[in-house]
């Protein structure tokens, strides 16, 4: 059997009552007859996975998010601010198998400045992907997997004070990785650590009038992720993490210059379990000590598990 923090809450929850039971006084003049006994469901968790079926413990969740993008010391300077949803679908797969799903469209604002003239651009662009998960735990808190996606986006963009048509572009891209990870509980808190390796594609193609007309770019990042999950509730949870991101290679657009070859990621959440099926959460991050670009997203959303 998996175990995942919704494991941990369903299993605070249903201790609860128990010791509320051993406290109090009760009769038995109206207790039911034998046949009238029904058991209560259990939650996925607890399910036998012979019983539960070979796609089980779905989870259903929406967020809503705005995201800044800063560049610094590069040829162009560049503020970009995002409002975009995220849906997601996850789902466990036999008894150790699982897989996530998730869908994601946003709209953007942007203003930059080319050092090189110095001209101001406004632009806005709309973007938008998706990402699959899948992996097994081979033993109860040991995960790994594969993970890939795509994105495509389109632009337009305008020299301020300038007159003139405005320039387009369209963008699409691909990435696709791998992780493992393991968890450990201690006491009311969760750790884990996991380690994920990504390469992404992209390319951009301009309208006719720009030079060049297309670019290509990508990476390939490590990330290792040292994360902890603490229950202040059976029903509030308080987490946090911390991930280290290494440049292992990196192609740049044209006129641009590449991320530092490493930085951190701070990451801090909390998330309210409303009853069995409904949660709600608040979720931020931030770049921290990359002196070329930041970015940093604020996201509030809920999930359904059924």
């Amino acid at each position: 059997m998996r175990v995942t923090p919704g494991f941990i809450i369903a299993a605070g929850l249903l201790a609860m009552p128990s010791a509320a039971l051993a406290q109090a006084n009760f009769s038995n003049a109206r207790l039911p007859k034998l046949a009238q006994v029904r058991t209560l469901p259990l939650p996925a968790e607890f399910v036998d996975p012979a019983r539960r079926g070979f796609l089980h413990s779905f989870r259903l969740s929406v967020d809503l998010g705005m995201a800044i993008t800063e560049k610094r010391r590069q040829p162009t300077r560049l503020k970009q601010n995002s409002y975009g949803t995220q849906l997601g679908l996850s789902f466990g797969i036999s008894s150790m198998g699982f897989a996530s799903v998730t869908g994601n469209v946003s709209r953007e604002t942007i203003k930059s400045t080319i050092l090189a003239f110095p001209l101001s651009l406004d632009s806005k662009a709309e973007a938008g992907g998706a990402d699959l998960v899948l992996g097994i735990t081979p033993l109860p808190f040991l995960r790994v997997g594969i993970l890939g996606g795509f994105g495509i986006g389109n632009s337009t963009y305008q020299f301020v004070g300038v007159a003139g048509t405005p320039v387009g572009a369209d963008s699409t891209s691909y990435r696709f990785g791998a992780f493992a990870g393991a968890s450990y509980p201690v006491g009311p808190v969760m750790l884990s650590l996991d380690a994920t390796l990504l390469t992404t594609r992209s390319r951009q193609a301009y309208d006719p009038t720009n030079i060049p007309p297309v670019a290509h770019f990508g990476s390939t990042i490590g990330m290792l992720h040292l994360s902890a999950l603490y229950s202040i509730t059976p029903r509030l949870r308080l987490s946090g993490g911390i991930i280290l991101n290494q440049v292992l290679a990196e192609k740049v657009a044209p006129a641009e210059r590449g991320l530092d070859p490493s930085w951190f990621t701070l990451q801090a959440g909390l998330a309210y379990q409303i009853n069995r099926n409904w949660e709600v959460s608040i979720k931020g991050m931030t770049w921290l000590s990359n002196q070329r670009m930041n970015y940093s997203r604020a996201t509030i959303g809920a999930a359904y598990t059924f």
